[in-house]
């Protein structure tokens, strides 16, 4: 499927932070990328353990870098800056840097602060997860169908984005290009909402001594996601806030529009937000 592509494909991919998706692009790598030597570095004795039988893993970020010509920063979006410091003398001259997080303006701060060659890193983020985290968590098909945007600058080597397409195609995953400032905006509405919606409701909910044993799928649907851990959360909602805060507005407002049909006894009002509501939801079937 990738026959042009296939000198992009690295001699050695580093991995550095083995949660839900380090451990995943571990897992895919060894399955679609068989030539492919892998690398991989976490804090977590255990998450280093749980990809020992695919991976050499290392004590150090900078270690786990040396002979990689790709390393994917897999760690919250608060440690990357750091991580990228740290790397930085350790890279070799042909090496290419990307990650997965789900925000995109400050990586690419951070990268063209800290990197020597900033124009060799480019953003990634494969819109695959779970609100179940961490390395055991990780299996080789995760990517497989998930849309993945990588976003760029106007000074990233354009051979990097045939690499990262080679990567993230032979992943399993659909590649997107964007820039990062369209990136956050996208997916502020697409992923951090939703998010911090389903945490809402179940904020409100603890406090209202919610008769739970009566939950049936509908509760359990709308607060899933709700339920991801809040140490990769926090920064991202930070990071997101100032698309974040205009959306969570909106958000006020058209629950206020509903709750304004509910007052007025509005009966073809409350139909036609639902019906609306309904015809959004079928276009993501």
């Amino acid at each position: 499927m990738l026959s042009t592509l296939e000198i992009q494909r690295p001699r050695r991919l580093a991995v550095l932070g083995v949660g839900l998706l380090g451990a995943s692009v571990l897992r895919a790598a060894q399955a679609c990328l068989p030539d492919t030597k892998l690398s991989a570095w976490s804090r977590s004795s255990s998450s280093r353990h749980a990809v020992a039988d695919i991976a050499d893993t290392f004590d150090t970020p900078a270690d786990a870098v040396r002979d990689a010509d790709c390393i994917i920063l897999a760690a919250p979006v608060d440690a990357l800056a750091s991580l990228l410091e740290s790397i930085n003398p350790a890279l070799s001259v042909d090496a290419w840097v990307t990650d997965v997080g789900s925000t995109k303006r400050g990586v690419h701060a951070a990268a063209s602060q800290l990197l020597t060659k900033p124009e060799r890193f480019i953003g990634s983020h494969p819109m695959a997860g779970s609100e179940k985290g961490g390395a055991a968590q990780g299996h080789a098909k995760l990517f497989v169908g998930r849309p993945c945007i990588i976003t760029t600058l106007s000074k990233t080597d354009l051979a990097l984005v045939k690499s990262a397409t080679a990567l993230w195609t032979a992943l399993g995953a659909n590649v997107t290009q964007m820039t990062p400032e369209a990136h956050d905006d996208a997916v502020a509405a697409i992923s951090h909402l939703p998010h911090a919606t389903a945490c809402a409701l179940a904020h409100l909910l603890s406090k209202k001594q919610a008769r739970l044993d009566l939950a049936a799928g509908g509760l359990r649907d709308t607060t899933r996601v709700a339920a991801g851990d809040p140490s990769l959360w926090v920064p991202i909602l930070l990071e997101s806030a100032d698309h974040l805060i205009p959306l969570l507005k909106e958000l006020e407002q058209s629950s206020a529009e509903l709750r304004n049909l509910l007052a007025k006894k509005d009966a073809d009002g409350v139909r036609a937000y639902l019906d609306g509501a309904r015809a959004f939801r079928r276009r993501l079937d």
